[in-house]
């Protein structure tokens, strides 16, 4: 029993981690020789003032902005603080919109130059966003994650970027909880005008608003492709059967998005080559379209292992084409191996998938197919690490 738990709580721990001078005047030889020596006490007092300027940044960015000296000294070799008087404006001004000095040392280290941002450009993008909904308790949270705020322009990207997406959206509410996330300004790394005509095709395709919003939210690459692209896109998705009331559709135009048509025939080959039929990878697409974004040896390995070693045919992955994306060494392998077991020693029902596995957390894997035939079954964790080669960070891996 001490073993056991001593090894549920490794488990447990690991499921948690680059002259020439001949012709000169006769007087050259003491006139080099005079600007040598200059020379070499200008350049020897150049390193001793850098050396300065680097201690006095140092200090300050510990003193001032709580940053530890080895962090310190990393932020001073991306900034050099010559004058304080700027730097501490802009701490200050970061202070009165209630940024903790957790959040200041955050931005200061990931943006060094915001120290030096003048106070003009800077104050301006606080109003701003203070003027489109977010309080100042809100402010300090949305520019910690995310810091390019800081960096891009407010009049030529933050503001057209907020706009377009706005006309897309329409609904304050709905807008202000996209734009609230961690990522949901990622849009502005993308051209917006596109958006609009885009998401116009979706709605009157019927697809649900839910959809919509993960297509913004997490694919905005996929939702900002050119117009043309993104019609034919949908079009394609449509006629091969995908179902735009399901977020499934979403995940096919992104899937899509990232295929050329020469690497789309290819996977289609592929397939064919490992015994299945076109309407069979059309199937898997249509529940799983990232099927054709993973690579030929993943596509290959993954379907003989389930073949050759249980038996599956090509109509049982396609039932559940999600087999294909998860890691061949560190998940399926380890957890059919004690599938297996369990399924010899007719501990869990002979009709049970593979697949009701595969598809589980580590931590519910273990905890339902593991430590809960820890006595009927008690070789099964050894079983499983073994499979793992003892690696903690193979425990944490679950697809590719």
């Amino acid at each position: 029993m001490i073993n056991f738990l001593i090894a549920r709580s490794f488990v447990s721990q690991a499921c948690q981690r680059r002259s020439r001078l001949g012709f000169l005047h006769p007087n050259a030889s003491h006139i080099f020789n005079s600007f040598s020596s200059v020379v070499k006490s200008s350049e020897s007092a150049k390193p001793k003032q850098k050396k300065v300027h680097e201690s006095s940044t140092v200090s300050y960015l510990m003193n001032s902005c709580g940053i530890s000296p080895k962090l310190a000294f990393e932020v001073s070799k991306k900034v050099n603080l010559k004058d304080p008087d700027n730097p501490t404006l802009i701490l200050n001004l970061f202070k009165s919109y209630g940024f903790s000095n957790s959040q200041i040392s955050k931005i200061v280290i990931k943006h060094p130059s915001v120290l030096l941002t003048q106070e003009n450009i800077l104050l301006p993008k606080l109003k701003f966003f203070e003027s489109i909904g977010f309080s100042r308790s809100e402010i300090p949270e949305l520019l910690t994650y995310n810091i390019r705020l800081l960096v891009w322009s407010l009049r030529n990207r933050i503001i057209p970027g907020y706009e377009g997406l706005k006309s897309v959206i329409g609904d304050n509410h709905e807008m202000h909880t996209i734009i609230s996330k961690r990522k949901g300004w990622h849009f502005l790394h993308y051209d917006v005008k596109n958006l609009a005509p885009n998401l116009k095709v979706l709605r009157e395709l019927g697809v649900p608003k839910s959809s919509l919003n993960v297509l913004l939210n997490r694919f905005t690459s996929a939702a900002s492709v050119d117009h043309a692209k993104f019609v034919e896109h949908v079009k394609f998705a449509k006629e091969i059967g995908v179902n735009p009331f399901r977020v499934t559709f979403i995940y096919s135009i992104h899937a899509l998005s990232m295929t050329k048509k020469s690497t789309w025939e290819s996977k289609l080959d592929i397939y064919e080559r490992c015994g299945w039929s076109r309407y069979e990878t059309l199937s898997a697409f249509r529940k799983f379209p990232y099927c054709m974004l993973i690579s030929e040896e993943k596509i290959t390995s993954t379907i003989k292992f389930l073949g050759d070693e249980l038996n599956l045919s090509s109509k049982d992955i396609v039932r559940s084409p999600a087999y294909l994306g998860y890691n061949l060494k560190h998940r399926i392998i380890p957890r059919s191996s004690v599938f297996k077991t369990l399924r010899m020693k007719g501990l869990i029902d002979n009709d049970m998938p593979l697949f009701s596995l595969i598809r589980l957390s580590e931590e519910m894997f273990l905890e339902k197919f593991v430590f809960r035939f820890q006595e009927s079954a008690p070789e099964l964790l050894n079983i499983y690490l073994d499979q793992l080669k003892h690696s903690p960070e193979a425990l944490k891996s679950s697809s590719v």
